[in-house]
This record gives C-alpha cells, structure tokens and sequence, in this order.
C-alpha cells in the first residue's frame, strides 16, 4: 500500500472518532475541534463556579497605574514610626540638634559643590561657545598687571590670577578688561596673546573674551554646571527639609505634614440613603464597634481623649474606647469615626458604609493610626443574627 494513504481500518477508526462521544460530549474528531470543544468546557464550568458561589473567577487585568503607584500609606506610616522612634530616642534636644546639623551639612555641600565647579571650569580659557553661533572673532591681547587670589576665592579652590587686559579686535576696537582663572599670567607680559572674541544678546551688547580652545571642552563645562545647578536646587531642598525639622521636632513635622496632605486630599463623606424610621431608635439591627489605639508615643495622646462617632450624620455618643454597641434601622449605614485632637476635628478620620440587615449586628472595628495626621481604618470583623 502507498505510503501516506490510510487503510480501511484507519478510515473506520476516523469516521468512529468523528461522532460525539455519549459520555463526555467532547468530539474526538481532529485536534482544532477538540481544543475549542475543551476550552468551551472550560467556559462552561469557570461560568457555573461563578454562578454557585457568588464570586467572579474571571483573571482581572493587572492595574498598570497601580505597578507605578508612589508609597503606599502604610510603607509612609512604617517611614515615619521609624523616624519618630529615632527621635524620640536621641531626645527633643538631641533630635533637633541632629537635624540642625543635617541642614549646615547640606549648606556646606552646597557652597562645597560651587568651588569644586569653579575650579574645575577655570581651567577652560575659553569664551563659553558651545555652537557655531554666535562666531568667535579673532583678537590680540597685551597683558598689563597681575594679583594672584587664592586659596580660596571666586575662582574656585587654589591660586588664580586676575590680570588687566588690553584686547584689540580685528576691526580696530580697544578694549580694557579684567581677565579671571589665570587666564593669561605674568609670564604672558610683553608679547601678544592670541584671544578670541564673542558677542551675545542682542544687539551683541554682552562680549565675552578668551583663549582659543575646543568646543568639547566649552560643552563639557556646561554640561557640569547644569549637573551644579541640579545640584544646588537638591540640598537648598534639603536645607529646608531639615530646618522645618529642626524647629518643629520630627513628630510636629509629620503631624503639620499629614495635615496638610489631608486637606490637598479630603475625605469625602459617604453618601447615605435616608430612611422612614427615626434615628436612633430602638430597632433590633445594630453595629458592634470595637474603637482601639496602637501603643506607642501617642498612646497616652489617645488615653487622654476618646472617638467621636457619626453614624448616617448623626452624633452617637461614645463611651471611650474599647466595645461598644448602637442601634441602627435596616439597610445602608455610613459610619464615620474622628478623634478629637489638638482643636481640629479631622484627625484620624476613618468612613465605611456598610449594610445591616433586619435582625443583624455587624462587627466593625476602628483603628487609630499610629502617626499623627494619617486617616484610621474601620473594617467589618463579622455578622451575627
């Protein structure tokens, strides 16, 4: 038999695996029908999991906003417990001295950063021209007196000489200039020195003056001084990060800081669907609130005040802190939590609505942040009834 054509056995076997099988409903036929048979089996069954338990199984596409999301609340809270504690152990005194001494850091590398700039650029004699506008004319120099600066100056780190300069152009000026970063030196006196001349601004009004030298030079000179600026722009920052610091203490900072991002960011209250039943009132469904503080350096803040407690509007009054339990019709209920500190009624906020069923208590449980300014949390810990 030729190869490659099936015998009457195969041609059975073919027609035989081309009918549905009783069982299983998959078609046994070729490959491509049985994939789509199995990945439509697939959808079947994803569909019915969702339907018997209420969940969706479908694969959410990953949020791409999330993946280059900023700090999250809790890492900032983690950040500033950190900081607070190193605070608090050195002491209100020591802790501000420390952060004082960050800011006189960052102002000695910003005056640092200057010097090592000028003296790295003073070894460029050139006029500046990093393009091939505006163009550099040819000049002659004649140099008269010198005083040598240093070791410290504008100049930058070192010696240096400032010289008195005749510079004649090519169309017959003469001017009088006071060349920098020993540009021409004593020993330049008595002949004529090379120079060139470029005008910028308009009208070339603003002339600059100097030696022949390559634009590869002029272009690295630029580069480090917008690398300078950058630079300076990041500790004059610091400077004033660390001052604040300084001044109010780490913790005050933090709190004046939580604040202010709370305000950039209000938390809006939770819409609430109004009912025909008075509130309060005395109707079986309730929410169990459970009103807890962290340990630590506001611990004996928390003691010393207790939560506010807002249930669809309306002030309830809350006993301090620890389990509590209120009244609440059927239905939707927007809980909003604050706790009193320092004048303002907008601290440690925390909202959560939530939906009582006829007969139920839910559980809820208050969290008071453990860093000043930051929201609480308010989470469902359980149903009963």
């Amino acid at each position: 038999m030729a190869a490659g054509l099936p015998s009457g056995l195969d041609r059975r076997q073919a027609q035989r695996a081309e009918r549905l099988h009783p069982a299983s409903g998959v078609r046994l036929g070729p490959l491509g029908d049985l994939r789509r048979d199995v990945r439509g089996r697939g959808r079947e069954r994803s569909d019915s999991l969702g339907e018997g338990d209420g969940a969706t199984v479908r694969r959410r596409r990953p949020d791409r906003g999330a993946a280059v999301s900023r700090t999250t609340p809790e890492e900032t809270a983690a950040m500033q417990r950190e900081q607070i504690a190193a605070y608090e152990r050195r002491g209100p005194f020591w802790g501000r001295l420390a952060q004082l001494g960050v800011a006189v850091a960052c102002a000695a590398a910003i005056v640092g950063s200057w010097l090592v700039f000028n003296t790295v650029a003073g070894f460029y004699p050139g006029t500046g021209v990093v393009k091939s506008t505006p163009r550099e004319r040819p000049a002659r120099a004649t140099v008269g007196e010198c005083q040598r600066v240093g070791p410290v100056s504008g100049d930058g780190l070192g010696y240096w000489w400032h010289c008195a300069v005749t510079v004649r152009t090519d169309d017959g000026r003469e001017l009088q200039i006071v060349t920098g970063n020993s540009v021409v030196t004593p020993a330049d006196r008595g002949r004529p020195v090379d120079f060139r001349e470029a005008c910028f601004g308009k009208g070339n009004t603003d002339c600059r003056y100097g030696r022949p030298a390559s634009r590869v030079w002029a272009l690295a000179v630029t580069i480090l001084g917008m690398a300078r600026i950058a630079l300076t722009i990041v500790l004059i920052f610091g400077v004033w990060y660390s001052l604040l610091r300084s001044v109010l203490g780490v913790p005050r900072y933090f709190a004046w800081l939580n604040r202010r991002e709370a305000r950039r960011n209000p938390v809006l209250p939770l819409p609430f669907r109004p009912t025909s039943h008075p509130y309060p009132g005395p109707m079986s469904p309730s929410l169990r609130i459970t009103f807890s503080y962290p340990d630590g350096p506001l611990a004996e803040a928390y003691r010393s005040t207790g939560p506010r407690l807002l249930l669809a509007g309306v002030e309830v009054p809350v006993l301090g802190w620890g389990s509590h339990e209120f009244p609440v019709p059927a239905g939707p209920s927007s809980v909003r939590v604050v706790v009193p500190f320092g004048g303002t009624d907008d601290f440690a906020v925390a909202e959560h609505e939530v939906t009582v069923g006829a007969g139920e208590t839910v559980d809820l449980e208050y969290a008071a942040p453990t860093v000043l300014g930051l929201s609480g949390r308010i989470r469902v810990t359980g149903r009963t009834g």
